[in-house]
């Protein structure tokens, strides 16, 4: 059996069909989908009759009660060994109209070749689609107290592009997308018949999002191979050429950015790279007592509470080490349930120094931006968080922009990297080891109250502000 996302796969890259159907991966969610948009888009448009598909129907769950029901919702449709859901039709005049609900904001072009592929198989059932809809979030829209399903939820007739500005018409890109699936279809089979596919590395294998089986593709065993080149357009060019790590590049093959000098210069020294001139220069704005920072938090698809627009985050826990002058290291943290936004704000302003820097990493990206968001949400605590943002200090940037740089690095610069490399400490033997696992953590959190998620989710926020103190008392030591 095979499904439309299947066709996707295989026209992004053969293997990564051939994988999926050999070697399938759990779904990994990177967002709570707190509400059913399918329920809500219901609601929406004042649905109440249907008849509901089930996960194994076959064509005849709407062959027999196409007469009996005007609205048809999940119908599963099968032909040529392709199966498809609908999400919502309703019949009209003339046909059925469709629409697709998105738990996103700005559903894209790309979207009408799903939409024309599943016609593919209504077409030859013998159903007609006359026309078709998106319903979407609204991403202006901002909670007060219940879900405003008018405002939160717009039904439109065109998608999106890249841009998230509004392109063509839907039936026009629909039509303009419709194709015979038989030939590919056959090719598809004769993928999944194969025992090995070999396949070149390209960009392809990390276009817009890194491909899940890029690891299992390919294993990079060297520190030092080309692949990890950061930025680079040539690096594939350079492979077939023959040259496969780094230090086996001319210097004129340098694009010009800091970090691949930086990564040059480490692969041909086999030593560490550190431009200590450039290093000291840009911790010379940090003053005692040191904060270092790091916050948790999830974000969500539907607006939990209010003051939200759709996938606005909530920030529930912190971890915070203050070092003082003579050495000294106190810790003091934070862990919320709930709407804690009120209590996370006032118990963040209470605990960090009114002095001194304060120490994140990625901040632009993380804590600025977070309290940022939260200095909107609630104005009148903006003047004490703003006082708390102005005062951070980006540690990952000597390492962002290749003013550090370690063979063992392999083009990253993650935190958990930076102190496996350069210290004796690993998440390794933590409950929780990486970022997604204390989200899912949380989110059981909010039902159970077991002392041991309590415990995992704190020790490991405190181990991302402990690795930063380690990481810049390393960075101290080079220096000297």
């Amino acid at each position: 059996m095979k499904h439309v996302s299947d066709i996707k796969k295989y026209e992004r890259c053969e293997k990564l069909l051939w994988c999926s159907k050999r070697h399938p991966q759990p779904f990994q969610a990177y967002i709570v989908y707190n509400e059913n948009i399918i329920d809500l888009s219901l609601k929406r448009l004042h649905i109440e009759s249907f008849f509901m598909g089930q996960a194994n129907d076959e064509n005849s769950a709407f062959f027999t009660h196409k007469e009996q029901y005007t609205n048809f919702i999940n119908m599963r449709f099968e032909y040529q060994d392709l199966r498809v859901k609908i999400p919502i039709m309703i019949k009209v005049d003339d046909g059925y109209h469709v629409y697709y609900p998105y738990a996103t904001c700005f559903p894209k072009e790309g979207e009408a070749q799903t939409m024309a592929d599943n016609e593919w198989v209504l077409n030859n059932l013998g159903i007609q689609v006359t026309k078709r809809f998106c319903i979407h979030l609204n991403c202006n829209y901002i909670r007060h107290e219940d879900l405003n399903l008018e405002e939160l939820l717009l039904v439109q007739d065109f998608l999106f592009n890249d841009r998230n500005r509004p392109a063509s018409k839907i039936d026009e890109l629909v039509k303009a997308k419709g194709r015979d699936l038989t030939p590919i279809l056959s090719k598809m089979d004769e993928v999944l018949k194969k025992d090995e596919i070999i396949k070149p590395r390209t960009n392809i294998c990390t276009r817009r999002n890194k491909c899940m089986y890029f690891d299992y593709c390919f294993e990079e065993k060297k520190d030092t191979s080309i692949f990890h080149l950061v930025s680079s357009a040539k690096k594939f060019e350079l492979y077939e050429q023959g040259i496969k790590t780094i230090d086996e590049l001319d210097f004129d093959c340098i694009e010009g950015t800091r970090h691949q000098f930086a990564q040059y210069m480490a692969a041909k020294k086999n030593a560490l790279f550190f431009d200590g001139l450039a290093v000291e220069g840009f911790f010379k704005q940090v003053t005692y007592p040191i904060s270092y920072l790091d916050f948790e938090w999830e974000t969500f698809a539907f607006p939990p509470y209010e003051n939200m627009h759709p996938y606005d985050v909530l920030t529930f826990q912190y971890s915070l080490h203050i070092e003082h002058q003579d050495g000294g290291l106190k810790h003091k943290e934070f862990l919320g349930k709930n709407d804690c936004r009120i209590d996370f704000i006032e118990k963040l302003i209470e605990d960090i120094p009114k002095q001194g820097s304060i120490i994140c990493y990625n901040v632009e990206g993380a804590e600025k931006l977070r309290l940022k968001q939260l200095a909107k949400q609630f104005p009148q605590y903006e003047k004490p968080l703003k006082a708390i943002w102005e005062r951070m200090v980006d540690l990952a940037t000597p390492f962002s922009s290749g003013l550090i740089y370690d063979n063992q690095m392999a083009g990253m610069y993650s935190l958990k990297k930076l102190v496996s490399i350069f210290t004796d400490y690993s998440y390794d033997d933590l409950e929780i080891s990486h970022g997604m696992d204390a989200v899912r953590k949380y989110v059981n959190l909010q039902n159970d109250a077991d002392p041991e998620i309590i415990d995992s989710l704190l020790k490991y926020c405190a181990m991302d502000t402990y690795a930063m103190y380690l990481i810049y008392h390393w960075i101290l030591e080079q220096l000297k």
